[in-house]
């Protein structure tokens, strides 16, 4: 793809438009300071030349702050923002692989066990973003805001709507799509419950292949007996819960919407999707290591396995608070790069956290009996 278009910043090549809105207009880009060979990666330049009004500036300034603030695998990473040529804003962010579930709808229908992936993906990524201080709103959950990797992985993307739910009221501003919006969005308020409501529209749309606003009503509830007689009753009632109308009867929390697909699994079903103490989420993977080895092997291998995740553990906790004091000393030697060495350090610990709650769930693994 060609990447001919300006230089902002000394180091961004804008190339092709690839989307666009009130919110701004999206470009692939290059960093030049990588080289122009093809094995670059391209990022995303979100650019916005306020006209008129300045609440739409307001909106891209509190994006580039709390993106620069998250620290999340299913969070498009920020990497700049420039003021360029002058009365032009720039938000810089990785691009997120893959293709968003809009695009992937329309090619096929997804499965019930696709939609249950999905769920308990971005339920691990709002989790992250809900139980923030402050927590951290989407406001605009919806099919083509959600991307989906080759091997399954979801990115939560455009921020351009994010509240930070403790400091700002919203005001009289309405952000959202019609449809997945949550009632009290038309009346400037939103909480995590408001995310909630969006994403069960999402995975009702992804079901049945209409928007939520064509699904059948009863009163101001879907009506998913209706809608979706074919699915499993346990999901089914999930996503009742979670498009309840009056958001004080709605799941306050994304762990919450878990702990209900868990116990409304099928009898028949593999064990449920939960959300760990890392962060991570376990998709119905084997809890109990070597179940089919006869004894004593199965105990004498899962005696290895939980020798291994504890050093691994204990490695993983030696290696982060030996980098904390490196990049503590670096950042004091190096002051007038300190924030960008603090971001660094932030980023290290937070790789070395998945991988020690890795570790974490190895041992788990290992120590699981037998119902």
């Amino acid at each position: 793809m060609p990447f001919d278009g300006p230089l902002i910043g000394g180091r961004w090549r804008l190339g092709p438009r690839v989307g666009g809105g009130s919110q701004g207009e999206l470009f692939l880009a290059r960093d030049e300071s990588k080289g122009k060979r093809g094995e670059v990666e391209p990022v995303v330049v979100k650019r916005l030349t306020p006209r008129g009004t300045w609440k739409s500036f307001e909106l891209f300034e509190r994006e580039a702050k709390v993106l620069s603030q998250l620290r999340h695998a299913g969070v498009p990473r920020y990497l700049d923002t420039v003021e360029e040529p002058p009365g032009t804003f720039n938000l810089v962010m990785e691009r997120a692989p893959g293709e968003d579930l809009r695009a992937l709808a329309k090619r096929r229908r997804m499965s019930e066990l696709d939609l249950r992936d999905v769920l308990v993906r971005t339920l691990e990524i709002l989790d992250y973003l809900h139980t923030r201080q402050p927590a951290v709103v989407h406001r605009d959950i919806k099919p083509s805001n959600l991307v989906r990797s080759p091997d399954g992985k979801i990115a939560l993307v455009d921020f351009g709507g994010v509240l930070e739910a403790a400091r700002d009221t919203g005001g009289s501003t309405i952000v959202g799509t019609f449809g997945y919006m949550a009632p009290e969005q038309l009346h400037g308020r939103a909480t995590p419950a408001t995310d909630i409501y969006a994403l069960g529209a999402t995975i009702v749309a992804l079901a049945g292949g209409v928007e939520p606003e064509d699904v059948p009503r009863k009163g101001l509830m879907m009506d998913l007996a209706k809608h979706l007689p074919a699915t499993d009753p346990g999901l089914r009632a999930t996503l009742i819960a979670m498009t309840d109308p009056d958001p004080d009867k709605r799941p306050q929390r994304a762990r919450e919407v878990v702990t209900m697909l868990s116990r409304a699994l099928p009898p028949a079903s593999k064990p449920a999707p939960t959300l760990t103490k890392s962060g991570s989420t376990t998709m119905g993977r084997s809890r109990i290591l070597f179940a089919d080895v006869a004894e004593p092997l199965g105990t004498l291998l899962r005696f290895a396995v939980l020798g291994f995740g504890a050093g691994g553990w204990i490695g993983m906790a030696g290696l982060r608070v030996s980098i904390t004091i490196t990049m503590t000393i670096i950042a004091i030697l190096a002051f007038p790069a300190r924030r960008k060495v603090v971001g660094v350090s932030r980023e290290l610990d937070s790789m070395l956290a998945e991988g020690q709650g890795g570790f974490t769930d190895m041992m788990r693994s290992a120590m699981a009996r037998r119902a």
